[in-house]
């Protein structure tokens, strides 16, 4: 049986760019293993100069980062490149729930869903 919870975090994903390419198999498995937190407005989710373990996916709310709205789908250069937070990410004035997927479990998408990568290729814009 799937939980009331799980569903809410399927939808949550599904409303997500890179997630959106992906079927509903595929999106049910990775709301098992994504994990609901929640930060007060202004609280710090990224500090500036780490380097992500883990995919943030705006479900409520939002976040900023450099003075500017954070994408929906957040520190995927920091946890497939191993590259730096340029600036915080911090909790948006109405807060921030956000599904949390592991990098080991993000790995695990892109290697068996190209079309979550090229998903996220997709957020970062035109090169």
């Amino acid at each position: 049986m799937i939980g009331s919870d799980v569903v809410g975090r399927l939808f949550a994903l599904r409303a997500a760019g890179p997630f959106q390419r992906l079927e509903d198999a595929e999106l049910l498995l990775i709301a098992r293993h994504a994990r609901p937190r929640a930060f007060a407005p202004g609280k710090v989710v990224i500090p500036a100069g780490t380097v992500g373990e883990a995919l943030f996916v705006v479900a409520a709310g939002g976040a900023e980062t450099a003075g500017a709205p954070a994408p929906v789908v957040f520190d995927a250069p920091g946890l497939l490149f191993g590259l730096a937070a340029r600036a915080d990410y911090v909790a948006g004035p109405e807060g921030l729930e956000a599904l949390v997927i592991a990098k080991p479990h993000v790995f695990t998408i892109a290697r068996e869903c190209p079309e979550f990568v090229v998903g996220l290729r997709d957020l970062a814009g035109p090169a």
